[in-house]
């Protein structure tokens, strides 16, 4: 037995679910440790304590003991321990039943596995890239859960929903599951349990609606506002620990306030995250809300009016300088060229770029419309020195798997990029888009074609770019400058 004080400790805890007892184990993060548990199936993991547990007997106490004796110490002097009990949540409590920093709690840091669409043999396939422990290899082969293509190096399995499903619910107790913009997922239910599998699940914890989901999704909306209005309200069903949904649901406009009154004491969230709040929480009860409710007093923050942050055509200039990679180099100084959003760069085919007329085509942006912007020289020479030395499959700038590029990675290039041109403005990619409008309004550009080219749909939001402007302003003379200090 190893007795250093440096040892790793395992620490036992009696805790006892639905009647029956168990034995929790604890310890600092062990990647040794955790290893070592994972080749013993008779030691399972729980989400509901967020750590591997047995069953609780003299026997596996002994076992335990016997089998961690050469890699760790294993402590019993905490078997008994018990937690303080927390009051208990009344089922007829009214209001915020905990004032706690998370309303959800999380699960905290877990390996995270991407599944990505792929075709082999003209089969649809999904893929996943994971070094599994021997112990998981030998679940996964056993049950059939995926399979491994020595070749690609990849584990893969076939493109259906019940396959789909029983793979995440596998992967989800010991991963974080990141999903390719490319797998394209229409069940529900699957829906749900990627965007929820982050949060610890106790026994008050309330899943958001199904039927409020399926209101979003047949009506088209978009991802990004499918996600932000599932999150938002899952949030706000989570807040009532002592309530059911049912009885959420004949809230009326006084407790949604008093719910984002208090939200904004506790933590002073953007006046635009509570409108969304308001906007997810107002149509989640128009979907659900088993009663009338006049949605319209609903109260709602001033919104701020903020000026969006800009960099300097300077400050351009070395961003795109600093980037040796060519195609990184090509994505980061097309957004800038033609004033695209994140989403618009990697949603971009090969055959959306009119080389001959100068301009590109972007389909089905924000509003899911369409239009046109404009291709820059230097962003064209750009393009087809990339075009030379890669053969792009389906977008212009394909991902590591085929599919969509990370938008996550284009992120990273830019914040490298800027930290190696020794550029300090704030701003993030969308900055990018923000210069390209003003630096068009400051050579002189109509506001009415700047518009056209953001895909504005009201001139209000292009005219916020007649306040950044540096055009006019520095021509004013200030009354310093009629001051004569020396």
């Amino acid at each position: 037995m190893l007795t250093t004080e440096k040892t790793p400790t395992i620490f036992l805890n009696r805790v006892t679910y639905k009647g029956t007892p168990f034995l929790k184990l604890y310890y600092r993060p062990s990647d040794i440790i955790t290893r070592a548990i994972k080749k013993h199936n008779w030691i399972r993991y729980s989400i509901i304590y967020s750590a591997y547990y047995t069953l609780d007997n003299s026997e596996y106490i002994e076992l335990i003991q016997r089998v961690f004796s050469n890699i760790t110490l294993v402590s019993t002097k905490h078997l008994n321990w018990k937690p303080l009990v927390k009051p208990k949540i009344s089922e007829n409590s009214i209001g915020v039943s905990y004032n706690t920093k998370q309303v959800l709690p999380k699960r905290g840091k877990l390996q995270a596995i991407s599944l990505f669409p792929f075709e082999k043999g003209g089969i649809k396939l999904i893929g996943l890239k994971n070094l599994f422990s021997k112990t998981e290899v030998v679940e996964i082969k056993r049950f059939s859960i995926c399979f491994f293509d020595s070749e690609m190096k990849i584990w893969y399995f076939k493109a259906s929903a019940n396959q789909l499903n029983r793979v995440i619910n596998y992967l989800i107790p010991h991963y974080a599951i990141k999903i390719s913009s490319d797998l394209k997922i229409s069940d529900l239910n699957i829906r749900r349990t990627l965007l929820e599998q982050s949060y610890l699940k106790d026994k008050y914890f309330k899943s958001c609606s199904i039927v409020f989901l399926e209101y979003i999704q047949l009506r088209n909306y978009s991802e990004s506002t499918f996600v932000t209005y599932h999150n938002l309200v899952l949030r706000y069903l989570n807040t009532y620990k002592g309530q059911s949904a049912e009885n959420i649901n004949k809230f009326g406009v006084i407790e949604i306030d008093k719910y984002h009154n208090e939200w904004v004491q506790r933590s002073s969230p953007s006046s635009s995250l509570i409108n969304q709040s308001v906007n997810a929480i107002k149509l989640y009860y128009k979907v659900i809300g088993d009663h009338t409710l006049d949605l319209k007093n609903v109260s709602r923050p001033k919104k701020n009016k903020n000026l969006p942050s800009v960099y300097s055509r300077e400050e351009i200039k070395r961003i795109i300088q600093s980037i040796t990679n060519i195609k990184h180099k090509a994505m980061i100084f097309l957004i800038y060229s033609a004033g695209l959003r994140i989403s618009e760069l990697v949603s971009i085919r090969k055959e959306d770029i009119l080389l001959d007329r100068k301009m590109i085509f972007i389909k089905g942006a924000k509003g899911k419309k369409d239009r046109y912007s404009t291709l820059a020289d230097t962003a064209k020479i750009l393009i087809q020195e990339y075009l030379l030395e890669n053969n792009p499959n389906k977008y212009l700038f394909d991902g590591q798997y085929g599919g969509k590029y990370s938008t996550e990675s284009i992120r990273k290039i830019l914040y490298r990029a800027k930290d190696k041109a020794k550029v300090y403005t704030r701003g993030s990619v969308h900055t990018l888009r923000h210069s390209f409008a003003t630096h068009l309004l400051e050579n002189g550009t109509d506001l009415r074609y700047i518009q056209e080219l953001l895909g504005h749909s009201s001139s209000k939001t292009t005219e916020i770019y007649t306040h950044v402007s540096i055009l006019n302003i520095s021509q004013i003379a200030s009354p310093g400058d009629l001051i004569n200090i020396q």
